[in-house]
C-alpha cells in the first residue's frame, strides 16, 4: 500500500511495547543463527539472555492471555460476514484459542526449561558486565564455543524452540494490531503535526510512514487528548534540528 517508506512504531501500552521488543530479539536470532562462528553463537546467546530477562515479568502471561481473548472477541463479530473468508477466520480463532489456553493452563514461567540450565544462569550474571563471558569468566562456556558448529547449532535451536509459544502469540498480536488500522496521509507544517484524540479510544500503537528518500525522522508524543509528531533532520554526529519544511507522511492509529 505504501512503498519505499520507513515505518516508525510508537507503542502505547506495556504489552505492545513488550511484543515489539520480543519481535526485535527474534529478528536478531533469525539473523545470527545463519552465522555458525563462535561470535555468531555469542550474539544468539546474548539475545536469548535478553529474552529471558524480558520474560521475567510475572504478569506477562496474564496480559498475553487477556489480549488474545480481546482479539478473539473482535474477530467473533465478523462471523457470517459475507466479505470475510470464514475458513481463514475460523483458523485464526482456533490459533488464538490454542495460544490463550497455553498461557492459562501453564503454571510455569515462559522459557522455564532454559532457566534451569546452569550455563545460561551463569551467563546471565557475567554478560551483564562489559566484555563479560570471557574464557576466564566461565571456562565451560569457552569450551562449548570451541565445539563443532553443528553441535552448537543443534543446542541453540533447541533452546530457541522454548520460546515458540511466546513468539507465535507476540507475532499474532502485532499482526492483528497492525492490520486493524488504515493509513491516512497527513502534512506536517514546518516539520510539526498535531491532532486531537478521542480519549475513549484505546490506542495500542501509532505508526508513522515516511518516504525513504526524505532526510527526516519523527519523534512521536502522545497524551490523553493530543498526538504530536515532530520531525527532525538526522544529524548523526551533532544535535538534530527540527525539519522546517512542509512534509507529507502517513499515519495509522492502531486501536484493534
Amino acid at each position: 500500500m505504501i512503498e519505499n517508506t520507513i515505518i516508525y512504531e510508537q507503542p502505547l501500552n506495556e504489552l505492545t511495547r513488550a511484543c515489539l521488543r520480543i519481535e526485535q530479539l527474534f529478528f536478531q536470532m533469525d539473523h545470527q543463527i545463519k552465522d555458525t562462528s563462535a561470535l555468531g553463537t555469542r550474539n544468539i546467546i546474548a539475545a536469548i539472555i535478553n529474552m529471558l530477562q524480558l520474560l521475567d515479568r510475572p504478569d506477562l502471561k496474564a496480559k498475553l492471555a487477556k489480549e488474545l481473548t480481546h482479539q478473539m472477541s473482535l474477530l467473533l463479530r465478523l462471523m457470517n460476514t459475507p466479505e470475510i473468508d470464514q475458513e481463514k477466520l475460523q483458523a485464526l480463532l482456533k490459533q488464538l484459542e490454542d495460544l490463550t489456553r497455553c498461557f492459562i493452563d501453564s503454571s510455569k514461567k515462559i522459557g522455564q526449561g532454559l532457566r534451569e540450565i546452569e550455563l545460561l544462569n551463569n551467563l546471565r550474571l557475567h554478560l551483564a558486565s562489559p566484555g563479560g563471558g570471557c574464557s576466564f569468566d566461565i571456562p565451560i562456556y569457552h569450551y562449548w564455543l570451541n565445539q563443532p558448529d553443528e553441535e552448537r547449532l543443534n543446542t541453540l535451536k533447541s533452546w530457541i524452540t522454548e520460546f515458540s509459544t511466546i513468539r507465535s502469540a507476540s507475532d499474532l498480536i502485532l499482526q492483528l494490531v497492525r492490520e486493524g488500522s488504515k493509513s491516512i496521509r497527513k502534512t506536517a507544517e514546518h516539520g510539526f503535526y498535531q491532532e486531537l484524540l478521542d480519549p475513549q479510544i484505546n490506542l495500542r500503537m501509532v505508526r508513522v510512514f515516511l518516504p525513504h528518500n526524505v532526510a527526516a525522522y519523527p519523534e512521536i508524543s502522545i497524551g490523553r487528548h493530543f498526538l504530536s509528531v515532530r520531525f527532525f533532520e538526522p544529524i548523526i554526529l551533532g544535535r538534530p534540528t527540527q525539519y522546517l519544511q512542509h512534509l507529507d507522511f502517513w499515519i495509522s492509529h492502531c486501536n484493534s
